[in-house]
């Protein structure tokens, strides 16, 4: 919300739009201060259609959920640009957003290991099962108690992750229920309205 932006003269309105990159200065403190200048940054916008409009407010409701208020995050505000774009592509959209929540967990200092065993120090390995550990990372499953919680995931889908492939499908559903399982800890039960969108 911006004061004086809501006026049917105001040349601010047409350009405060949902997702519209934006060059802006404002005066004052607080929560409200004085929106003063909104320039375009691009003439390009994103092609939000179809299940890519939700998956933009999905992006969105993370960054306001897992950010401080009034941080300045460039790399962040780089990659969530980029996603915007890339969303446009509508049989990808799962990939690009596993990737957008591996990189923003990345950037906020909460970096995955997928490649190396958290207790024994040995490689991840095809044709292994392990268990995730959050922030800790996977561990063998066989060396883990049986009654333990932590999510089951093959070592093939960690690898894959780590090099950003996730052409396969199978691959696809654990890396998604990885990453659910990762976001449910650092959004401390805080629901994300925006799934609701997708059903």
């Amino acid at each position: 919300m911006s004061r004086g932006s809501r006026s049917a003269k105001s040349k601010q309105k047409t350009l405060l739009q949902l997702f519209h990159p934006l060059l802006v200065c404002w005066s004052g403190k607080g929560d409200m201060p004085l929106l003063t200048r909104v320039e375009p940054v691009d003439t390009r916008l994103p092609e939000l259609k179809g299940n890519a409009l939700p998956s933009a407010f999905y992006i969105n409701e993370l960054l306001i959920k897992l950010l401080h208020r009034h941080d300045v995050h460039e790399d962040i505000f780089g990659l969530y640009q980029d996603t915007l774009y890339l969303l446009a592509d509508q049989q990808k959209l799962e990939n690009h957003l596993r990737l957008f929540e591996k990189q923003l967990l990345q950037f906020l200092g909460f970096g995955l290991n997928l490649v190396v065993d958290a207790d024994s120090g040995d490689a991840v390995r095809e044709g292994h099962q392990y268990n995730y550990f959050i922030e800790h990372g996977p561990v063998l499953a066989a060396e883990t108690h049986s009654e333990s919680r932590q999510l089951l995931i093959n070592g093939e889908s960690l690898l894959a992750f780590e090099n950003d492939d996730l052409g396969n499908t199978g691959v696809r559903k654990e890396i998604k229920s990885l990453m659910r399982f990762v976001l449910a800890h650092y959004l401390e039960g805080k629901p994300l309205k925006s799934r609701e969108l997708f059903r």
